[in-house]
């Protein structure tokens, strides 16, 4: 079964779903950088990767179903790469609402080594009042692992694999 109508059954098997959706690796073209590569050098690179069009032309029909809400829940490791990400999402997916951006930034101490794996789930379960069912899309396995254990029978994770299928 597609991606599509994954989240199309889901939807028709509950009132309102959130689906959450990473921005590295899964929108975004993931690209490595050293270690500490946070400062201002990195001005523009982050503004100006290359988007995952498959995945957001995914994003746009899925938009379409009544009863599903899109958030882009992503990490940030400086306030400088939030700013260019928030740009980077104005641009390309202008579709999912400045007010569902969720980013999560190091530099601010909001994530550390520590919590970096569960930090997403925390986020995503704060928002159980306002839905009945919670997905992620991510490309990472320990983040996928621990979100799936913390939401339980309230939500589902996808890798990103799965969705271009």
């Amino acid at each position: 079964m597609d991606f599509y109508k994954k989240i199309e059954k889901i939807c028709s098997e509950h009132k309102k779903v959130a689906l959450f959706v990473d921005m590295d690796g899964t929108i975004v073209e993931y690209k490595i950088y050293p270690d500490g590569f946070i400062t201002y050098e990195t001005k523009d690179l982050f503004k100006n990767a290359e988007p995952i069009n498959i995945m957001i032309d995914k994003l746009k029909e899925i938009d379409k179903i009544d009863n599903i809400d899109i958030y882009i829940l992503t990490l940030s490791k400086s306030n400088i790469i939030k700013k260019e990400k928030e740009e980077w999402l104005q641009r390309y997916v202008p579709f999912i609402d400045k007010k569902n951006y969720i980013i999560i930034v190091r530099e601010n101490g909001e994530y550390d080594s520590d919590n970096r794996k569960y930090i997403k789930a925390k986020k995503m379960k704060e928002k159980l009042n306002d839905y009945d069912y919670l997905i992620l899309l991510d490309d990472e396995h320990k983040i996928l692992k621990e979100t799936q254990k913390e939401l339980g029978n309230n939500g589902e994770v996808f890798h990103i694999s799965s969705a271009m299928i």
